[in-house]
């Protein structure tokens, strides 16, 4: 009886001792082989038993290892890949959710200018059909003008619109005011002479204004969403260099070479060495803010005259006033055209009107891909709704690195983590000092290169957009 109860004792403290044994007994390289050619079939670069791993760079093991060199090689490899296609999943939404609204405005904005131009020649057609085929081209050549503006062209929105009335002057002085059996004034000098005789009255001035606020504002709306896709895109594609490579070795797959093959980085390790390899994309989180906040005010300030689509659909009324105030001015301005032109050259420039009449044969460009705007739905309402939703976007950078490390998989142990050497206690109970992260991570480097550009690009866009609905503000509630 004695003797059972010293067995029994015996065996009693060997279940209550910690589960150990030598390293070469404990480090199985099936599953590690098993897991590896997974990734790579065919490569048997595993070894067959554990291995000192003397020639690994990185996953350098304090016992045995079943890495090989090889292995590590293709280790690294695979984490650059892993890390890269996980900033891209991370980022896509936001990029899809730009690149969206950027088409969808674009089209809005063509289709605005389309039914604009459409208004205005109706007009011409219905109610001066007189003036003929030129005015209709100097039409369609404005709105070809604007159109290119909003898209970035150097123009000039009041050289725009003095052109136009520049051009449609000589057909209504000729057509509209009667004046057509007029001799010895050129169509030169009447494209000039509308300013000296106030044909048009304040019209003219009236439209460089709306359209100089209203074109302005648009121009820059989409300048700021082509560059928020060039940012995201950039980010999208961020490299992962060689001290990166090497410390996403060390994360995710040196444990592997210990037969850890479901242990997951401690998340501090993780954050750290994602901070690190995003190249200082942290850094861009307050320009980044500053981005989506002055888009909103921008946004918010596209109203009234500073709103194409209010501006532009009402451009027609605009012109109709102006011929009207011609009209009822004819004899003042007949004199006045007289006074100026007198002396000038006899000589009918027929160059413009065959422009013009061309111009009218023209369809504005439109080469981008259509986006199904409801025309029924208002700019205004639509920005608003964009607005909203890139808001909840604005703290993208800052939570960039926990983002990727969020699309770690669960362990199958809660409790214990990779902290880059060893499995350790996840939640470290008082009194028990973390291990810090180690290694190039926990350095602090300046931002890369293409991080600087980016930061460079959103301080100038986030300037213009400042200036611009400040600008706008002011006017509004004057």
């Amino acid at each position: 009886m004695s003797g059972l109860k010293l067995n029994g004792a015996l065996i009693l403290c060997v279940l209550m001792l910690p589960f150990s044994r030598p390293s070469s007994q404990v480090l199985d390289c099936r599953e590690v082989r098993s897991s590896f050619q997974f990734l790579y079939p065919g490569m048997k670069w595993t070894p067959e038993t554990p291995v000192s791993g003397s020639d690994l760079q990185v996953c350098q093991p304090k016992g045995l290892t079943c890495c090989s060199r090889k292995m590590e090689e293709r280790y690294l490899l695979i984490a650059k890949q892993n890390m890269e296609s996980s900033l891209q999943a991370t980022s896509a939404q936001l990029k899809v959710l730009i690149i969206q609204n950027a088409a969808l405005f674009q089209e809005a904005f063509d289709m605005v200018l389309r039914l604009g131009r459409n208004s205005t020649l109706t007009l011409l057609r219905e109610e001066f059909p007189g003036l003929g085929a030129g005015a209709s081209g100097a039409v369609t050549q404005l709105f070809l003008e604007m159109s290119l503006y909003i898209l970035g062209s150097d123009a000039n929105v009041n050289d725009m619109v003095s052109s136009f009335f520049s051009h449609l002057f000589p057909f209504t002085y000729r057509r509209l005011l009667g004046n057509g059996a007029v001799t010895g004034i050129s169509d030169e000098c009447l494209r000039g002479a509308w300013r000296g005789s106030s044909a048009f009255g304040s019209f003219p001035k009236m439209m460089m204004t709306r359209l100089s606020r209203s074109l302005l504002a648009t121009r820059v709306f989409l300048q700021a969403l082509n560059l928020g896709i060039e940012v995201v895109n950039t980010t999208q594609h961020l490299r992962a260099g060689r001290d990166c490579g090497r410390s996403l070795l060390k994360l995710w797959y040196c444990p592997h070479c210990q037969g850890l093959l479901e242990a997951r980085p401690c998340r501090p390790l993780c954050v750290s060495t994602m901070g690190a390899c995003l190249g200082g994309a942290a850094e861009v989180q307050p320009h980044w803010r500053s981005y989506v906040e002055e888009l909103g005010s921008l946004a918010a300030a596209m109203k009234g005259e500073q709103d194409i689509e209010a501006v532009v659909l009402r451009l027609h009324v605009i012109i109709r006033q102006a011929l009207k105030q011609a009209v009822a001015a004819k004899s003042k301005v007949s004199a006045q055209v007289s006074g100026i032109c007198a002396h000038a050259p006899s000589r009918v420039s027929r160059a413009a009107v065959l422009s013009a009449e061309h111009a009218a044969a023209s369809p504005m460009p439109h080469n981008r891909p259509t986006v199904n705007f409801d025309p029924d739905e208002t700019l205004f309402g639509r920005r608003r709704e964009f607005i909203s939703g890139l808001r909840g976007f604005s703290q993208f950078y800052s939570g960039l690195g926990e983002a990727l490390c969020s699309k770690e998989p669960a362990a199958l142990n809660g409790s214990l983590c990779w902290n880059g050497q060893e499995m350790t206690d996840k939640f470290p109970g008082p009194g028990i000092k973390k291990v810090p992260p180690h290694g190039s991570e926990s350095r602090q480097k300046p931002p890369e290169p293409v991080i600087s550009q980016i930061i460079d690009k959103l301080k100038h866009i986030n300037q213009v957009s400042y200036c611009l609905s400040e600008n706008m503000h002011t006017l509004f509630y004057m």
